[in-house]
Order: C-alpha cells, then structure tokens, then sequence
C-alpha cells in the first residue's frame, strides 16, 4: 500500500473499530428481527472508506471521470478525506453511471452502468453497511451475491432436490430486464422496514436517481438500478427476498400438499414442485406477485416442463426424452448413472459455450501480433483454468473436453494468421503443445455422490 505509514495506521486502528460496529449490527440484526436501525450514516468515516477502496478490483473500467483506480490511489489519504468532509456536509453527489453494452447469447446486449471510483467506494461502504444487517434476514433459497453463498453452492442444491425429493414439475420462468425494472419506491419501502437512518436512506436514494450518461448525452432514471454498481447486487437480493422469497416461504411452502423449492441466484430461478397443478397454480400466483412489484415475467423464456425421477423413468420406459431447462450456465437434463440409476445430468449449456468459444477466439485474434507466442501462451492457461473452475461440474467432462479442443485448434489458427504465410505445420504445433501443454479439463465441483 501507498501512503504515510502513520495515516496507514490509523486506518487500520479505524478499520478494526468499524469491522466491531459491523458485527454488533450483525448481533442486534440476529437477535431482534423486528429492529430498526437509527444510526448508521456515521460509519462512513474515511477509515471505513480506506478499508473499502482496498476491495475494490483494479484494471476495472472507468466511470465518466475517466479516473482509474490506480490514478486515485496516488493522492488516497487527501481524496478520502475530502469525500468523507463532503459526505458530511452533505455536498457529495454521485455522478452519472457510463452506460455500456454486452452482447448476452441470444444476440441480444445487456446494458452495465459504469460508476466512478469514488462513487464505488461510497457503495462499498453502504453495501457492507446494509449486508450486515439484511443478511441475518435473508432466505436460505439466495444464493447470488451474499457471503459465504455461490452459484456452485445453488446448483448443488438443485442437484440434491431433484435426485432426493419427489419432484415431477419445474417452473423455469424468466424477470424481464429486472434491473431496470426495479421500482425505486418498493425499494425505499423494503429498506426502511429495517432501516430508520434518514440520511443513509437519501443517500441511497440518491445513487438510486444519479442517471446514466450514453454517447455523451445525459438520460434521467425513474426506476432500475444499474448493473455493474457495486451497490446494485444487495439492493436486488432485498428487492427479490420481499417480493419472492419469502413470500415463497412464508406463503407458497405452507400451503402445498406437495413438495415445493425454490432455488434463487440474483434474478435467475428456478422452482420445483411435486403437484402438477400446484405447479400451475404458482405460476399465476407468481406472475401477479411480481407485477405488484413491477416486475413482469418473459412469456419467451417462461416456461413449465414435467422433470425428475420418475418423470426420466417413465420416458425411458416409453423410449421418448425429458425435457430439458438451463440454469446458471448448464443445461440440466434427466440421465442415469452407470448401474442405471436415475441422475441428474449437467452440461455446459450451448448458447454458453458459443459464447465463451466466440470469446476466446476474439482475445486470440488481438493478441496473437501484440505479443510472441511464449508470452500469450502462458496468458492463455489461467483462461482455460477459469472456465474449468466455473463449468468443471459432475457429468460435464465431456464437453469441457470440447471447449479444451477447440481452444486448441483456435490457437493453431492464430498461430497461423500471424502473417501471410504459414509459420506452423500441425505437426510442429503439436510438438509445441506437447512440451508446452494447456490445462487440461477437470472436475472441480463433485455433485454425484448421491448416485454412486
């Protein structure tokens, strides 16, 4: 770290005094369910906000000030100091989100608002603010975007809930564009059910109505909250625990004569039933929940599909395939073990491997002539590790091993297309990748233990 190494101390003591009034919101939250918290604005002290610069990640895109994180790094005692100052005096405002473009597998683009570095400090500090308190609330269905909770950890669930209880329906329905649709009322109302600090709820409200600028022009915003904020993520798992969750727990669970789960990863979900009609019935029941709260359901991409066990064994008996629903990235699909079991079969759902095989292929074709094939090479393995890292699942061996193939092949053709004439035979690229190998496939994730 840079800075005075006093300052830095100071920090750290500040930091360690906050982190002890985190855990005691944390205690107060866990123990009285019905609290409300008065006093939390002054948390955001510049020790606070020096621990929270700390987690931010570098390298990331720049808000519309242009400052990197690096760039603000260099003067970071004097421009916390400065932003704490404005924060009290109620003269910090946070500036527009840069809005830009993704393209997402259906050809579609997904839109990202870019804040500052400034701006994503401010949020990480009310992020972790309001985390340790909504936290202790959350239903055990969430699992995108909280502590301790990943998707890996929700798959696995949905494994367990298929191949151990007595599903035959699954409602695979869709929230259309979700951020944008959030309704920054509903939102203020779920926030102050546990919340009673006037300043931090403005404050909110104000990162909530700073607008987006898109090629230069200014655009206001009544509703949504931003992909790519770092704030966005908490306040979407508290929109949804209302509006869903525990709804769903509260109301749906109790009242079915079959079993019901709901499994929950950020905006995308999945619901399993028992009962066909219980199934049914919950898809209407959902789709007026969720206009209440100004969220509308996809016809497109909603749909109810007959799933699980005895569903798989039945279709095996009259030689005709399940239906198959994806769910964070894998198509799951009824298969049988090899003893001829029912599982649960997983794999890299295609529009995903489309979409990451595109992306390789770009990173390849710009950085073949940048740098010499030694040194990209290198850069290329940890990619690979990373894909097996998410998509390295029980049962989706196989088309790793595709992906593993194919990045091959798109790197001898680059290799290739590093001038006009040919520089490698496949023989010599071989050789090449036989004392220089490329990560192979593994599995990182073990789900089927339940059907050995």
């Amino acid at each position: 770290m840079r800075g005075d190494g006093g300052e830095t101390s100071s920090a750290h003591r500040g930091g360690q005094r906050v982190s002890t009034q985190l855990s005691s919101l944390t205690i107060r939250a866990r123990e009285d369910p019905k609290c409300k918290f008065t006093s939390l604005t002054h948390l955001l002290n510049w020790e606070f906000l020096w621990e929270c610069f700390w987690l931010l990640k570098e390298g990331k895109a720049t808000g519309i000030d242009g400052v990197g994180v690096e760039e603000y790094e260099v003067n970071l005692v004097e421009n916390l100091k400065n932003l704490v100052q404005r924060l009290r005096n109620w003269k910090y405002r946070p500036q527009p989100v840069r809005r830009v473009y993704i393209p997402k597998p259906d050809g579609t683009k997904r839109g990202l608002g870019i804040p500052t570095v400034e701006d994503k400090i401010v949020q990480m500090g009310i992020k972790r603010i309001i985390e340790a308190i909504y936290e202790q609330d959350f239903v055990d269905v969430s699992y995108g975007f909280r502590p301790n909770k990943n998707c890996h950890q929700a798959l696995k669930v949905l494994d367990e809930t298929i191949m151990t209880k007595p599903i035959n329906y699954v409602v695979d329905m869709d929230i259309k564009k979700f951020f944008d649709s959030v309704d920054h009322k509903w939102l203020m109302r779920f926030l102050k059910v546990r919340i009673a600090d006037s300043n931090l709820l403005r404050l909110i409200g104000r990162f909530l109505n700073t607008g987006v600028m898109e090629e230069g022009k200014y655009l206001e915003v009544e509703k949504g909250t931003p992909q790519g904020g770092v704030l966005s993520p908490i306040l979407a798992n508290i929109y949804l625990h209302y509006a869903l969750d525990r709804w769903f727990k509260k109301e749906i669970q109790p009242n079915q004569k079959g079993f019901a789960q709901l499994i929950r990863y950020a905006d995308d979900f999945i619901c399993c039933f028992q009962a066909r009609s219980e199934a049914f019935r919950f898809s209407e029941m959902l789709r007026q929940r969720l206009l209440k709260f100004g969220l509308e359901i996809s016809n497109e991409k909603s749909r109810i599909i007959e799933f699980g066990r005895y569903v798989g064994q039945k279709a095996q008996k009259e030689k005709r395939k399940v239906e198959t629903f994806d769910f964070l990235g894998f198509t799951h699909y009824c298969d049988k073990s090899r003893r001829g079991y029912f599982k649960l079969g997983h794999k890299t759902a295609r529009s995903k491997y489309i979409q990451k095989a595109k992306a390789i292929n770009q990173w390849l074709k710009g950085i073949r002539n940048l740098l010499p094939l030694k040194e990209w090479w290198e850069m290329l393995k940890p990619k690979l590790i990373g894909h097996y890292r998410y998509y390295g699942i029980s049962g989706n061996m196989k088309v790793m091993r595709l992906f593993y193939d194919k990045t091959s092949k798109l790197a001898y053709k680059w290799v290739n297309r590093r001038s006009q004439k040919k520089s490698y035979t496949f023989e010599r690229f071989c050789r090449y990748l036989k004392h220089n190998p490329l990560p192979e496939p593994k599995i990182y994730h073990q789900f089927y233990a339940l059907s050995s």
